[in-house]
């Protein structure tokens, strides 16, 4: 499953998960296939680890945050991960943390609704007012 949700004022949502994500190279190949290669007109990511056994280890997460650096340059957009609770939700936390360290908003969830409002209100508001650690 690899699809993009528009937002009010065209703000474009680009979302991941499926099945057929079974390694960290088919997440590199479904974050290419869903960006163009200087990542214009993607506003927020959703990624959803949930559909398979699939946990990113802490080096997978760092390889997949360096693809999207790549994709996006410093500016990665606000990124969300969904998992199920364990290994799996360890495992996005340390891509959500990595990319945190690197300046990019980033959250991981149990709940794709909760994921959904977290993307939502980071949309919202501009990235000058969001909080810093």
């Amino acid at each position: 499953m690899t699809h993009e949700v528009r937002l009010r004022r065209g703000v474009r949502v680009v979302a991941l998960g499926g099945a057929q994500l079974t390694s960290l190279g088919d997440w590199v190949s479904a974050v290419d296939q869903a960006t163009t290669t200087d990542g214009l007109g993607v506003g927020a990511l959703l990624m959803d680890f949930r559909g398979q056994a699939y946990a990113p280890s802490a080096e997978d997460a760092g390889k997949l945050l360096d693809r999207l650096r790549s994709r996006f340059g410093r500016a990665v957009p606000p990124l969300a991960a969904v998992a199920t609770a364990g290994a799996q939700f360890g495992g996005t936390r340390v891509l959500c943390t990595l990319a945190e360290l690197g300046g990019c908003r980033a959250s991981a969830f149990v709940s794709e609704a909760e994921a959904w409002l977290w993307l939502r209100a980071q949309l919202r508001e501009p990235a000058s007012t969001q909080p810093t650690a």
